[in-house]
């Protein structure tokens, strides 16, 4: 199985659908997940972009070129994700200063990083 192949069925196992789902959230068939997962087969570019979307994630993520995004494969955060990048610029300083403000701990690494 390809890298993208795996990805594509763990991305979607995580988030809990299933591969009519998949399909008919990008536009294609049942059997078109079903190639990708199981046969390797990569789709279009336009069917890259919204898995990409719909998974939370990049596309060199996606085909296996950035195996580095070990969060990527928690649903809870794929969610968050796909939310925060709805946002346009204002509002999505606005959401970074309310996440700091309720959640210090997490953001307090990216806060020692800025003072050296």
């Amino acid at each position: 199985m390809s890298a993208f192949g795996r990805n594509e069925k763990r991305f979607r196992e995580n988030l809990k659908l299933s591969m009519s789902e998949v399909a008919d959230t990008v536009g294609v068939t049942k059997g078109s997940v079903n190639m990708w997962e199981n046969k390797g087969v990569v789709p279009r570019h336009d069917v890259l972009l919204k898995l990409a979307k719909l998974y939370g994630v990049s596309i060199d993520t996606l085909l296996g070129y950035d195996e580095e995004t070990p969060n990527n494969t928690n649903p809870k955060l794929n969610y968050i994700q796909r939310g925060l990048s709805e946002l346009n610029d204002e509002e999505l300083e606005k959401a970074e200063k309310m996440l700091k403000a309720v959640f210090e701990k997490a953001f307090e690494f990216e806060e020692e990083e800025d003072d050296i």
